[in-house]
């Protein structure tokens, strides 16, 4: 796809080290309909400094990282995660300013500096006009092929196949583990009376010692049992593929997404408070009652699904039909962009 010069119109997808955040960037670059390059950065210790205090640099990019970002700016950046948007902005400023950016997530500065944000209920991001809020992430899960080979070992589990997927601590918010295995047993315990068989698979973010504990559980259950290890095969998307249910813990946004857009039955499993959440939520509330923390409150991500009927409980796992919001968005970005509003068909630059 050209734009009215007939030059190639080029798309960077700005991806960082959470995969939760790069399968968003790539969700949006897949749906665009143009071909994209993936800009894979890793960040130094200047990272730690606030987007607004960086301003337009690369100077937290790591030297390795820096080579790919070299020579003529890209028409659009897809970005997400407070890290990027230095980088956003120095590419921006090299371009004289005729660079368009668009940010999934909270970017911790002002939206005036993109041209589109698409933030999820749990961020603080203020209303503006170029801000567009859904209720949970975009996620590329559906579009994903699956090996066959992947999925031998499970669809030879009875049905339905229960699946627990277990993501990790936040800075406000834990995973504990008589809470988790509670929640795991409870699962066990349906499948003695309904049949079937559960299955589990962690994130890079679930502690070991959880993992184990899931695993030593599910190889003492007397019903028909998996988990898959942590780096592989199957898949987490074989996983999510081959289950009838899908039950997530409440901490990862991207998951949820991931579990929601399968229209499968979902129950989200709760989470508790760390002790530092305890005390910022006390102090929070009090102070500014009914405002989001910074710099998200999980709190809200959660009231979000439930106003829209996006999943259930372990118990009453709930199925819905989302509505596309990769595809609103996609239609925003292409308007931006001064496109046709159907997309063609989506593709990576295949000179990367």
């Amino acid at each position: 796809m050209n734009d009215k010069t007939e030059r190639k119109m080029r798309v960077w997808a700005l991806l960082g080290p959470h995969r939760g955040d790069n399968n968003q960037v790539l969700a949006l670059a897949e749906a665009l309909g143009l071909p994209f390059e993936e800009k894979w950065l890793r960040f130094n210790q200047l990272r730690r400094l606030q987007p607004a205090l960086l301003g337009a640099t690369l100077r937290s990019v790591a030297a390795g990282s820096r080579a790919q970002l070299e020579g003529e700016p890209p028409d659009l950046t897809i970005s997400t995660g407070h890290r990027s948007v230095p980088v956003m902005r120095a590419l921006r400023k090299r371009s004289g300013g005729k660079m368009r950016a668009v940010h999934l997530g909270y970017p911790r500065i002002s939206p005036r500096y993109f041209d589109l944000v698409v933030p999820t209920p749990e961020y603080p991001v203020p209303d503006a006009p170029n801000v567009v809020r859904i209720p949970f992430a975009l996620s590329p899960l559906t579009k994903t092929p699956v090996e066959p080979d992947e999925l031998t070992a499970l669809t030879a589990l009875p049905r339905p196949r229960r699946l627990f997927v277990l993501g990790g601590p936040t800075l406000y918010w834990e995973l504990p583990q008589a809470q988790m295995l509670g929640a795991l047993r409870r699962l066990l315990e349906i499948a003695e009376r309904g049949g079937g068989s559960v299955l589990a698979i962690g994130s890079p973010r679930t502690p070991q010692r959880l993992l184990n504990a899931v695993a030593e559980m599910l190889g003492r259950a007397s019903v028909p049992a998996f988990i898959a290890p942590r780096e592989g095969p199957p898949s987490y998307r074989a996983m999510i593929e081959a289950a009838d249910q899908i039950h997530v813990t409440a901490d990862s946004v991207a998951m949820v997404a991931d579990a929601v857009n399968t229209r499968k039955p979902v129950g989200i499993v709760p989470i508790a408070k760390s002790r530092l959440g305890c005390i910022a939520m006390a102090a929070a509330d009090r102070v500014r009652p009914g405002k989001r923390l910074h710099p998200r409150d999980l709190r809200f991500f959660w009231a979000s699904l439930e106003e829209h009927g996006f999943g259930g409980s372990v118990d009453v796992p709930l199925a819905s039909e989302p509505p596309d919001f990769t595809a609103e968005i996609v239609a925003r970005v292409r308007r931006l962009l001064e496109l046709p509003p159907e997309p063609a068909r989506a593709a990576r630059d295949s000179d990367r």
